[in-house]
């Protein structure tokens, strides 16, 4: 070849390189399976999207927003008085205290029993009610636990809520709550169900309340109550899960795997059941979040990462819980835990708001009450990088939520045991996450019985298919 031909040849050469460096590597394709005809379970949706509600908002914030806003977070069921203050809250007197239980503070500005149970009417929930477990004195008058769990009772029944829940006490395993041994709570604990039971013999019963997947008070408390002969007693087995502890005294961030260990607890927590002859009990997570972070540390809050977490960990428990609280509803939104910020007027959402009413408007139907089935899925990756959670509802549409944990783009071809005859979805990626303007429309192609559609990176999916 001459000077001139290598010229030409060098140039062409330069040519192709060049053509290629602006082109985008192509999507890795993702291959999802979903069977209709294999139904793992049912559940009653409302229960696992269950809300947590605190008596420390201001009942001017219960408004017609507030009210849309929790409805279409699909709850059946509500949680009050909240947290840590249950074991410290005299709902007869709206007073709050210490763990000392010497100084009552008037707490009349917050929600009373009262106007949570209108609340409860207006969208449609029945009551979870963490009971004080400890008798007290307030301005000279005793009040004590039995008496005031009857009364409530008594109450809850006038307002025809026969049936309602009841945990006994909240953390009740946490140096920063007053506490009982484990052997004095399940005295607490018979006495007080005992007495909600013989005003309503329906009344469903919860604990122990424990702060995380302590076997040491859960099974304690077990043996306890068979010890006594109470076990029988239980209708839910009721403890907290949050994804980890993060603080400026380690290196944690939120874990994607977590959700995956937190059902493999519940699974223990089955057999633990199982073992004491007590299948018939039910597993409640009245508390579950991404994390709890230490004073003054930002590490991974308010991030994509919270998103999927709460995603993944709510289709977790459709898989294996049969009730589930996130942590919390109503609450100022510097608190990452804060579904709903009560502080403007009316309400807002936060951002972590929008991956739970994603999960819920995907895996709930129309009424939260009334059962799904909870169907088989399968994909060719792992569930560290995408999980996936199907159910078909009570109108015949099938919901699919994928989280997508990989930071990339991927192609999903969902092949299904049925022919569509339509396909919608939404989703939230990292930008509509970051704006808090909840989930976008998502293009899905429909070749047959197969779905085809671009997967986004770090993303919750929700597919409506018909």
């Amino acid at each position: 070849m001459n000077r001139c031909g290598r010229i030409q040849w060098l140039g062409f050469l330069l040519l192709i390189l060049l053509s290629g460096c602006g082109k985008k590597e192509p999507a890795v394709q993702v291959n999802i399976g979903l069977n209709t005809h294999s139904v793992l379970r049912q559940v009653q949706p409302g229960f696992i999207l269950g809300a947590n509600l605190g008596c420390w908002v201001s009942d001017s914030k219960l408004g017609t927003r507030t009210q849309q806003l929790l409805r279409d977070l699909k709850p059946s069921i509500a949680r009050f008085p909240g947290g840590n203050l249950s074991n410290n809250f005299c709902w007869v007197t709206q007073r709050v205290s210490d763990n000392d239980h010497i100084v009552w503070d008037d707490w009349s500005w917050g929600i009373d029993v009262y106007e949570y149970l209108a609340l409860l009417k207006t969208i449609s929930c029945v009551p979870m009610f963490s009971l004080n477990p400890f008798d007290h004195t307030i301005d000279g008058q005793e009040h004590k636990a039995v008496e005031e769990a009857a009364d409530l009772a008594q109450l809850f029944v006038a307002n025809s809520f026969e049936g309602a829940f009841y945990e006994v006490g909240n953390e009740n395993d946490g140096w920063w709550n007053p506490m009982l041994s484990i052997e004095d709570y399940a005295d607490a604990f018979v006495a007080l169900i005992q007495a909600v039971r013989a005003v309503d013999s329906s009344a469903k019963s919860m604990g122990p309340v424990v702060s995380g997947y302590n076997l040491q008070w859960i099974t304690g408390f077990l043996d306890a109550l068979q010890a006594r002969g109470e076990l029988g007693l239980l209708d839910y087995l009721s403890y907290h899960h949050y994804g980890g502890y993060i603080a400026n005294d380690n290196q944690n961030r939120i874990n994607l795997n977590d959700p995956q260990q937190f059902g493999e607890e519940i699974d223990s927590i089955r057999s633990l059941l199982a073992d004491r002859g007590a299948s018939e009990v039910k597993i409640a997570v009245t508390e579950m979040n991404a994390a709890i972070w230490g004073e003054a540390c930002d590490r991974d809050k308010f991030t994509i990462n919270q998103a999927l977490w709460l995603a993944d960990a709510i289709g977790i428990c459709f898989l294996k819980g049969d009730i589930a609280n996130v942590w919390i509803h109503l609450h100022p939104g510097t608190d990452p835990h804060s579904l709903i910020d009560d502080q403007p007027d009316p309400p807002v959402p936060t951002r972590n708001y929008w991956p739970v009413y994603l999960a819920a408007q995907t895996l709930s139907g129309t009424d939260s009450s009334i059962q799904v089935s909870v169907l088989e899925t399968s994909s060719d990756v792992s569930t560290a990088s995408l999980t996936l959670y199907g159910v078909r509802k009570d109108d015949g549409h099938v919901g699919l939520l994928i989280v997508n944990k990989q930071a990339k783009d991927e192609e999903a071809v969902i092949s299904l045991s049925f022919f569509p005859s339509s396909a919608g979805g939404r989703f939230i990626s990292r930008s509509e996450y970051e704006l808090g303007s909840g989930p976008k429309p998502l293009r899905v192609k429909i070749e047959g019985d197969e779905l085809r559609f671009t997967l986004p990176a770090s993303s919750i999916t929700g597919l409506d298919i018909k």
